[in-house]
């Protein structure tokens, strides 16, 4: 599968992905691979991929953003010194922007960013938006963030004894300063190098780059990021982007797994997620600040540097109706050093084996890949997100995972191309969706609305912990807690067992009435079938299927809900019994000391 061209020309129906247009008999590219039927591709979130709304105030999470820094004064001083030196090396091996980038503040906006991880899917690594799939792409992090998509490994190791002495000196003089008892901090590390005529400098700098930008644990220089700033000083390239992009997927995950579970209440994220952040800016206007204006040949993230404060009251609900206002190709504005990503005409390059590196790495984030990182290897699927390299949309086909180890990762994403000619879409084309994806996602968002969306799973969930007898077990804080409870009546303690039952049916019926009613509305859209929706085509007969699946989806979920209701009852009967025979047999222990008192 992965080692066709990854993309494929046909004439089809083509419909907005709005919903708002006609359906339109054209020529269309979609990117592989895809799925040859709606039900080949069923969209299946994690576990934990539809999440209640999640407020920061009610619970105290602590989140520490390792590579979302603020440089320092001593840093941008050491970055003007060395660009004077060294600024073609870092545009050789595709860095300049990524370092020049680091002279940018970006402000933190805590709710946009829980509200964006909210919408996390790690088995896509997408966004799911109710207009559809969108994610950081190879493109976001190579234009935003300035990180090369092409190159050598970030496992790479040096290659030549000249290398390795490079490597020793820089370890000894890490070594130095751990000796004296403190610690390889980034900024001790700086004071040992700026101003210092080291014949290590530049390897130097970069190490602090890599440590404190790209790839940062805490405020430590890292010795195993010496060989990457070793080979880079040496003009050689190295593909940081996948990398970067793998260690934003994680954090991603982790960080829609901890406000989906409540727990733990402190996680450190250790990717560069400003570009998160930046990337919701550039493609959601109602969420966007006033950008900075820039000069030619500044990076692209200068626009959001020294941007006004900028707060919104309903940060979900603008990411959920911004189907109309969604930039799919923000970077289209903007010609600078990818222009050539963006022609004013469509334009069909032949093949050929020694494509320059900008055109090759175009064409590399249009790949299904696996992305190599330091601490884990992702899954990166663009075919889901076609749109937003302005290409047409079909239902995406599943892809299995394939790495096993880091090296046949590397193997598959260096894999030879495919394809005879290479398309480049017009900037001012706007991508559509066929019709049977139009179809494959209302069913998509209909599966997730009656068993997976947050507000439903609000509902029938409420509960944290599995239900047990360890969970309704009755607690007793002192004696006289208890000697009181005795001396209530019989029928007080009836009438508060009766109306702890009570409320109990009460909800779990409610439970029960809901998924009756989605069940009754699935059961006529079924009685409604005409002679006329019986003669469409295969993707209408796909909707009944899908419909008499998810009814009894919904059977079966009323069933687990009644044998949960009767588990209940039958503790809380338990827990009942328990209490009389306590409550009996203190009554009987205080009649026995009230026994001698009344005889002496």
């Amino acid at each position: 599968m992965l080692n066709e061209p990854i993309m494929e020309v046909r004439d089809d129906f083509m419909l907005s992905p709005a919903g708002d247009s006609k359906p339109t008999f054209r020529t269309a590219h979609f990117l592989k691979p895809i799925a040859n039927s709606i039900e080949e591709s069923s969209f299946k979130c994690n576990p934990f991929s539809s999440v209640t709304h999640f407020d920061p105030n009610e619970w105290p999470l602590k989140i520490h953003f390792n590579g979302w820094r603020y440089s320092q004064t001593k840093w941008l001083k050491w970055v003007d010194q060395l660009q004077l030196r060294y600024e073609t090396v870092w545009k050789k091996v595709g860095i300049f922007d990524a370092i020049m980038s680091t002279k940018c503040r970006i402000k933190k906006y805590h709710d946009l960013l829980y509200g964006i991880a909210e919408k996390w899917c790690s088995e896509t690594n997408t966004f799911v938006f109710p207009f559809g799939e969108a994610t950081i792409t190879l493109e976001d992090v190579m234009v935003l963030g300035g990180y090369p998509v092409v190159g050598d490994p970030v496992f790479i190791s040096l290659q030549d004894q000249e290398m390795r002495q490079v490597e020793e000196k820089l370890i000894l003089a890490r070594q130095q300063l751990t000796n004296k008892g403190g610690k390889a901090t980034t900024s001790l590390w700086m004071d040992i190098f700026i101003d210092k005529g080291s014949e290590i400098e530049h390897e130097a700098f970069l190490a602090t780059w890599l440590s404190a930008f790209v790839f940062p644990h805490r405020i430590l220089v890292k010795s195993c990021l010496f060989p990457i700033a070793i080979h880079l000083a040496r003009g050689n390239s190295i593909a940081l982007a996948p990398a970067v992009l793998a260690s934003i997927y994680r954090d991603l995950t982790l960080f829609k797994k901890t406000i989906a579970d409540r727990y733990p209440l402190e996680v450190t994220l250790s990717s560069p997620f400003y570009l998160v952040q930046i990337w919701v800016w550039e493609r959601f206007k109602t969420l966007q600040p006033q950008p900075s204006l820039i000069d030619h040949g500044d990076p692209l993230l200068f626009r959001w540097r020294r941007v006004k404060d900028f707060e919104i009251d309903n940060v979900r609900l603008a990411l959920d109706s911004a189907k109309d206002d969604f930039h799919w190709r923000p970077y289209v504005r903007s010609s600078g050093m990818y222009g050539m990503f963006y022609p004013n005409d469509e334009n069909l390059v032949p093949f050929k084996k020694d494509l320059d590196k900008q055109m090759l790495s175009f064409i590399i984030c249009l790949r299904v890949l696996e992305l190599v990182g330091f601490d884990s290897i992702e899954k990166y699927l663009p075919h889901r997100v076609a749109m937003q390299f302005g290409i047409d949309q079909d239902v995406p086909g599943c892809v299995p995972r394939f790495s096993e180890t880091k090296e046949i990762a590397w193997k598959n994403y260096c894999r030879p191309m495919m394809d005879k000619d290479l398309y480049f879409p017009s900037r001012f084309f706007e991508a559509d969706v066929t019709s049977r994806y139009s179809t494959w996602w209302k069913q998509s968002v209909l599966s997730q609305c009656c068993l997976g969306s947050s507000e439903y799973h609000g509902k029938i969930l409420p509960l944290k912990r599995p239900i047990s007898a360890a969970n309704i077990e009755p607690t007793i804080e002192s004696l006289e807690e208890v000697f009181e409870d005795a001396h209530g009546s019989k029928e007080a303690r009836m009438s508060q067992g009766e109306s702890k039952r009570f409320s109990m049916r009460k909800k779990v019926t409610a439970v029960q009435h809901e998924l009756q009613f989605h069940s009754d509305m699935i059961a006529e859209a079924k009685g409604k079938e005409t002679v006329e929706e019986k003669e469409r085509k295969e993707s209408d007969h796909e909707v009944v299927v899908l419909l008499k699946e998810q009814s009894l989806k919904n059977q079966q979920e009323l069933a687990r809900l009644a044998k949960q209701q009767e588990e209940m009852l039958r503790l809380m009967d338990l827990r009942e019994k328990r209490d009389e025979e306590l409550r009996q047999l203190l009554t009987s222990v205080l009649r026995n000391q009230q026994t001698p008192s009344s005889a002496s």
